[in-house]
């Protein structure tokens, strides 16, 4: 009797301070949110490293994995002890060498390239201008849009020479130097984050094991069932999705490269890296990258801006109908209107990170729902394809049948006949 009435005890006990940490809680979220914001942010400053390294570990993963099975392995045919190691150990350092390698080319390529290109412009900016708004009244004629261009383009100039004048690059550079210790602290994360990612990726298989561990033994075992495939569906959607994106990218700034070349477009290193960066983000990165590459041609040289805009299009469009799809296949199985309305809203609410994350994301959470209405939809013994609910009228409540509307109007039509008989 004593035992039970100690329990008892003991259970209000716990509820009372469980309403207690509770009430405080959400009085802190309320009135205190400032303080909870700023502690998260500090928390995340902290441990950005980790992010950096988990990032990086990602995005190496499918090379050491390429590596480690397809190369290393192979040469290892003969089972000797600890041959798993040895071969995650030489696929790290191969795939690291590799991606530091590429990292190193790139920047090696296009930086000087990029800083030449852009002196050259801010030199000749006048000239650019006065050449662009000559080739332009000469191609619409006088009148009213001879005007507006005019007036335009003195704004574009005024606005140019005072950009200019100002001392762009010596403003420029005074901002490095006083963003000398965000610098600093970026290197520092990724220099560390680089390092954690070779942890991560050597012992993955152990972190899985333990995240797995601790799943099991706090939630319900269905549940975390559910958690672990719908992990290894949003990994098989992101990787697939970006590896495929990237490799299409690629290729695309390659092929417009060759193209500036043939038509004899200035900058073409520049704009083909515009191209193909912004080829990234479905449906509005080919307008993104060619529209700036258009402006930056149209003052340079203004008579190839049509031709260049005429080959982007022809480019964008064997992307779109032959590369794209031989590359990337159905990688996301969203329709063209999921994509769409994908970019829209998540990169009105995260800009342009939205749209390069928007689309697998969206996935995602297009399955998830998908799923859910396909259980329900199942548990009530009903058809889960769309197909079926397009002529669907109502479904009988007693029968649990559907009435579509053709039937309706045999219905319909049969009454009308009978009426006929009667007259």
């Amino acid at each position: 009797m004593k035992e039970k009435l100690q329990n008892k005890y003991i259970a209000w006990g716990v509820t009372i301070f469980s309403v207690i940490f509770a009430a405080i809680l959400v009085f802190f979220i309320i009135y205190r949110w400032d303080t909870i914001f700023s502690f998260v942010g500090t928390i995340l400053t902290i441990m950005m490293p980790v992010v950096y390294g988990v990032v990086i570990a990602y995005l190496m993963n499918p090379l050491v994995k390429f590596f480690d099975v397809n190369v290393y392995r192979k040469l290892f045919k003969k089972d000797i002890d600890d041959k798993n190691k040895i071969t995650r150990v030489l696929a790290l350092i191969t795939s690291t060498l590799l991606f530091i390698g590429i990292i190193v080319l790139i920047v090696t390529m296009l930086l000087p390239e990029i800083v030449k290109s852009l002196s050259m412009f801010i030199n000749n900016a006048n000239t650019y201008l006065v050449n662009s708004k000559d080739y332009l009244i000469k191609l619409f004629g006088d009148g009213s849009i001879s005007d507006l261009i005019n007036k335009n383009y003195d704004n574009i100039a005024n606005i140019i020479n005072k950009w200019i004048n100002d001392g762009f690059i010596q403003n420029f550079i005074i901002s490095v130097k006083d963003g000398i210790f965000v610098t600093i602290k970026f290197l520092y994360n990724l220099i560390v984050g680089f390092i954690i990612s070779i942890y991560v990726l050597f012992d993955k298989e152990k972190f899985k094991a333990q995240i797995k561990k601790v799943l099991y033994s706090f939630l319900d075992i269905s549940l975390v069932n559910n958690i672990l495939e719908n992990v290894r569906y949003t990994d098989k959607i992101f990787g697939n999705f970006f590896s495929a994106k990237l490799i299409d990218s690629l290729i695309v700034g390659i092929l417009c490269f060759i193209g500036c070349l043939i038509i004899d477009v200035p900058y073409s290193l520049v704009i083909s890296v515009i191209v193909g960066v912004t080829n990234i983000i479905p449906y509005f990165g080919p307008f993104i990258g060619a529209v700036p590459s258009a402006l930056l041609i149209l003052l340079v040289t203004p008579n190839k801006c049509i031709t260049f805009l005429i080959f982007v299009f022809i480019l964008q469009q064997f992307d779109g109908n032959v590369l794209g799809p031989k590359i990337m296949g159905s990688k996301t199985g969203l329709s063209s209107f999921w994509v769409l309305f994908s970019l829209l809203i998540f990169g009105g609410l995260f800009g342009v990170v939205g749209m390069l994350v928007g689309v697998p994301l969206f996935s995602i959470i297009y399955s998830v729902i998908d799923k859910i209405i396909k259980d329900r939809l199942n548990k009530k013994q009903l058809p889960v394809e769309s197909i079926y609910y397009e002529n669907i009228n109502y479904i009988n409540e007693k029968t649990g049948k559907p009435v579509y509307f053709k039937q309706k109007r045999r219905k319909k039509e049969t009454g009308d006949k009978k009426n006929e008989c009667k007259n």
